[in-house]
């Protein structure tokens, strides 16, 4: 009869390898949220106090995660914008 455990097929070595893929992702997050932090940048990706709350809205973890994102983005509108800008002094 099999039991339960065997039939999930723990074991040591499968176990380590997902500690370590969680490690890899959770530093792939931390790494840029203190980065932008560090920037000065954090204020434009998140909002960093509310009156009710003793600390800071968003984690490293949370900034690194979604504010990336956000200055990618920015960063392509800057493109945008700037080519609309150079169409427009060519029309004239």
């Amino acid at each position: 009869m099999v039991t339960t455990s065997e039939k999930s097929h723990a074991n040591n070595e499968r176990l380590q390898k997902l500690i370590l893929l969680i490690a890899l992702a959770y530093s792939s997050a931390i790494l840029p949220g203190q980065k932008i932090k560090h920037q000065g940048i954090q204020k434009y990706v998140s909002r960093l106090t509310e009156p009710q709350r003793s600390q800071p809205r968003h984690s490293s973890f949370w900034i690194g995660l979604y504010g990336q994102s956000w200055v990618v983005g920015m960063e392509f509108c800057q493109d945008i914008i700037a080519e609309l800008m150079r169409m427009k002094d060519e029309a004239k």
